[in-house]
């Protein structure tokens, strides 16, 4: 009876401790794949010479050698989103997606389009 109630505390303690690294994880993976998607544009403006796609598609075409594939996201407030929303301007949507400037003076811009804080208290939108 000792031994069940000892190992019962130790899963007490390991459970959150889990979860938590395992939030931690997916919310370092997110803003990695948001640091792909930036060089990915960089590098496609520098290839163009100085223009952005009007969306993602020219990023995503079979053999680019830009990205292969809209890369989920995850910012434990949503579901994992691989939506990619084109605005005009940047927006506090909080729909949980990418969302990607195709125009004006932020022209190229992209970020996660979620109000919520991250596990550092960090707005997603700010990122």
């Amino acid at each position: 009876m000792l031994v069940v109630a000892v190992i019962a505390c130790l899963a007490a303690i390991a459970v959150p401790k889990f979860a938590s690294a395992l939030r931690n994880a997916n919310e370092a993976a997110t803003k990695g794949k948001l640091g792909g998607i930036r060089t990915s544009l960089a590098v496609y403006y520098a290839d163009t010479e100085g223009t952005y796609p009007s969306d993602l598609t020219p990023l995503l075409q079979p053999g680019s050698r830009y990205l292969t594939q809209v890369v989920p996201l995850y910012t434990g407030h949503h579901g994992t989103s691989s939506d990619i929303h084109c605005l005009s301007a940047k927006d506090d949507d909080d729909s949980g997606a990418w969302g990607y400037v195709n125009a004006g003076p932020d022209i190229g811009h992209i970020w996660v389009q979620c109000t919520h804080t991250d596990l550092k208290g960090n707005a997603w939108n700010q990122y």
